[in-house]
């Protein structure tokens, strides 16, 4: 399944002026159409293009670390391309060898009643605050709420709660919890349509 946000507010110029973004998307006459679609296995080299992309900044808060490369049991989980275990999505301007994007929910590692799907999000630097991420997040829990997934959960570095109170407006937080990995919220999905 594809989604096409369309009239999406047109890509910023690279921050470095001399020459392209690392990652730079084509397609900034304006069009305004990016493209949220299901990972596919053939994805990996995009996704890693993705990771290389981005700013140390950028995979810390996503990461919590600097890895070097994107997590090879992480990518392995998306790739597999199983959504009953870890769905993801990835954006695009019409490439997929240039993705700006790729979201994740991953199931919980436990299989008890109250265990909650843990949500993940990395947008390239210079295609962040364009709303591409919200996008990707809608897909999946429009996706979660047909396969019945009734709760989620995500984590921020302390000092980034705005990102969870953003989601509060959209979803009904359940529970909330603080340790030394960042603050996690769990909130409970609707039904499909709500």
């Amino acid at each position: 399944m594809t989604s096409v946000i369309v009239d999406s507010p047109v890509p910023p110029a690279p921050r470095d002026r001399g020459r392209p973004a690392p990652g730079a998307l084509p397609g900034t006459d304006g069009s305004g159409r990016w493209y949220v679609e299901s990972v596919r296995p053939g994805d990996g080299p995009a996704l890693s293009a993705l990771f290389a992309g981005c700013s140390p900044e950028t995979v810390r808060l996503r990461f919590f670390g600097l890895p070097r490369e994107l997590p090879r049991e992480y990518a392995d989980s998306v790739l597999a391309c199983r959504p009953e275990v870890h769905d993801a999505v990835v954006v695009h301007h019409g490439d997929r060898r240039r993705l700006a994007g790729l979201a994740g929910l991953a199931a919980p590692a436990e299989a008890e009643p109250a265990a909650a799907a843990v949500l993940g999000v990395l947008v390239a630097d210079e295609w962040q605050q364009q709303g591409l991420g919200r996008a990707m997040v809608d897909e999946l829990l429009a996706r979660a709420r047909r396969r019945g997934v009734e709760r989620i959960s995500a984590t921020v570095l302390p000092g980034r709660s705005r990102l969870l109170d953003a989601m509060a407006r959209h979803l009904e937080p359940e529970s909330s919890s603080l340790d030394r990995d960042g603050l996690t919220r769990v909130y409970r999905l609707g039904r499909p349509g709500r």
